[in-house]
């Protein structure tokens, strides 16, 4: 029975990421007052909702 051949492992890609996939867009986080003033718009009621669903 032949021996096995040694094979070298692939180097891991470096902290830098490397590779050759695609990356996160760079894209600035929504204004959080804006989109509380937006949601209370659609449904002002759903906080009184989320409050007796999780029993607070």
């Amino acid at each position: 029975m032949p021996d096995q051949a040694q094979r070298t492992r692939p180097v891991a890609p470096g902290p830098s990421g490397g590779g050759d996939g695609p990356s996160a867009p760079k894209v600035d986080k929504p204004n959080v007052e804006e989109l509380l003033k937006r949601m209370r718009k659609v449904d002002p009621d759903q906080a009184k909702r989320y409050r007796q669903r999780t029993g607070q």
